[in-house]
């Protein structure tokens, strides 16, 4: 039996390999972030630690901070638990920025539509929605899903980004 076989079958006889340090556990609903890097990333063992303690697998880490280094932007999700704003400060530390979402009140949609005063009927057709889809959402009989949220707050912020977007000039 050659050196190498040997090796395997011992290494088989030990069982799985479990992480020797397994990140913490956190309970609720799971959080998505975006994290920008900005400036110099040469501590990326100090990023990889930190976000295993806000929860993240070695492999899930391993992959934010490759991906970091390849194009300045990642996305992770972390439990709601691992006290994210602790995370944004000790990675910005770090030239890691992070990003989640805006929350957003049940009554968001209608309160951007009067903002910009449309009609139900004009703020769909922007939207690219059907009015009585636009109509339910804002008597609370449905929710918007979370396309129609971002695409509702981009509007909402940029207005003309939609405008060039969406539309094409006739002349």
């Amino acid at each position: 039996m050659s050196t190498n076989s040997a090796l395997k079958a011992r290494l088989a006889r030990l069982g799985p390999i479990r992480d020797a340090d397994p990140p913490p556990s956190f309970s609720g609903e799971l959080v998505t972030l975006i994290l920008r890097r900005d400036g110099e990333y040469d501590k990326r063992a100090s990023v990889a630690k930190r976000l295993r303690e806000a929860g993240l697998s070695l492999q899930a880490a391993h992959a934010v901070i490759t991906r970091l280094a390849e194009a300045d932007l990642a996305i992770c999700r972390v439990a709601e638990g691992a006290d994210i704003s602790a995370l944004a400060r000790d990675l910005a530390l770090l030239n890691v920025h992070v990003y989640r979402r805006r929350g957003v009140a049940p009554d968001a949609i209608s309160e951007i539509r009067a903002r910009h005063g449309l009609s139900q009927r004009e703020f769909a057709e922007v939207l690219g929605i059907d009015v009585n889809a636009l109509q339910s959402w804002e008597q609370g009989r449905h929710k918007p899903d979370a396309a129609a949220l971002n695409l509702a707050m981009v509007f909402d912020q940029a207005p003309e980004l939609i405008q060039r977007a969406v539309f094409e000039s006739v002349i």
